[in-house]
């Protein structure tokens, strides 16, 4: 919903949000000897995060605008925080509009979040890229991001003096995260291509590292669209080897009907100087009762080597969640999302 500001005709505020709240059932959640291993609950957030936010704008003359935003992450399954307990943890910024771009301050998404995300079918749902890799989902405090359009072609970079919790006096480098990123938009065809980097969060990890360069690209041709991408990663850490890991996917949906909707996606991590290379799918049915109101079902399958550690073994929350050491799993969530 939304309403006008009384103390001028050219602002706004608006009060906006996802209510989205599911069943999630997985098997092989614990290797614990007479442990039940399968796992039921109730999971928020599955297809959309459930979130609360408020959205204004205030039109300063001469087409520049000064915006806000302020968007708390909450779980509907227990009414907690999110993010870590902020307050606001999914976003809050304030910025301005105009001809020369979009210039944004304080806790906001990365590009990785914003962009990228949003090159496989199942964008930034609990089961998606970001289970192969969290960067997907990345969110930043302390934050600058800069975007501005030509044509069909946007660029955008963004830097954090600390991503995770406040700057260190005389630890500078610590928590520092900043990346760069073009994408193109035009005719049903979208591509992008990001690099981004963080760094420890501590005065004594900060000269490690954790880079990414991430490619997508999407097509929409008639009521299927076709989705995939890159990612290669290098983590460096002080005193040992880096570790290299490259991720591809590639998966499409297809509208079968004004409120039916079919997709599914198959992600592959390649871990290099290793044989833990896990593979998942992702299937989704979604059906929108309104259009604010959808129903889900969702389904997900990940394949792992027997010898897998815990730390390699993926499962279809992520890698080391809820999934037995070198144990395939399957999950299955059926859930509503409402908007308003």
């Amino acid at each position: 919903m939304a309403f006008a500001g009384q103390a001028r005709a050219q602002s706004n505020l608006s009060i906006y949000g996802i209510a989205d709240n599911g069943v999630e059932v997985i098997n092989n959640a614990s290797s614990a000897p007479g442990a039940d291993r399968t796992l039921a609950r109730l999971s928020s957030g599955n297809l959309s995060g459930s979130r609360l936010g408020f959205r204004g704008n205030e039109d300063l003359g001469g087409g520049l605008k000064a915006v806000f935003i302020l968007e708390a992450g909450i779980g509907l399954d227990t009414g907690n925080s999110l993010q870590g307990g902020r307050m606001f943890g999914r976003q809050a910024l304030v910025g301005l509009q105009g001809g020369f771009g979009e210039l944004y301050l304080g806790r906001q998404n990365s590009m990785m979040l914003e962009w990228m995300s949003k090159y496989n079918t199942m964008d930034n749902a609990t089961w998606s890229a970001k289970v192969h890799d969290g960067a997907f989902s990345d969110r930043m405090d302390n934050a600058i991001k800069y975007k501005k359009k030509f044509g069909a072609v946007e660029m955008a970079t963004y830097y954090s003096s600390h991503y995770n919790g406040q700057e260190i006096s005389g630890a500078a480098k610590a928590g520092r995260q900043y990346g760069l990123g073009v994408q193109y938009r035009a005719n049903g065809l979208s591509m992008a291509v990001l690099y981004d980097q963080k760094q420890g969060t501590t005065a004594a990890t900060m000269d490690n590292a954790d880079k990414h360069l991430t490619l997508g690209a999407r097509y929409q041709f008639g009521k299927t669209e076709v989705l995939g991408g890159y990612l290669t990663r290098r983590q460096e850490v002080a005193g040992a080897a880096d570790v290299r890991t490259d991720l591809a996917w590639i998966g499409a949906a297809y509208q079968v009907s004004a409120p039916l909707q079919l997709s599914a996606s198959i992600y592959h991590t390649d871990r290099k100087n290793s044989d833990q290379d896990p593979t998942s799918i992702i299937a989704m049915a979604k059906y929108a009762l309104s259009k604010r109101t959808a129903l889900y079902l969702i389904g997900s399958y990940a394949w792992n080597k027997d010898s897998a550690t815990p730390a390699q073994t993926l499962g279809v929350n992520g890698f080391n969640a809820d999934v037995a050491a070198g144990r395939n799993q399957l999950g299955v969530m059926a859930g509503v999302r409402h908007t308003f």
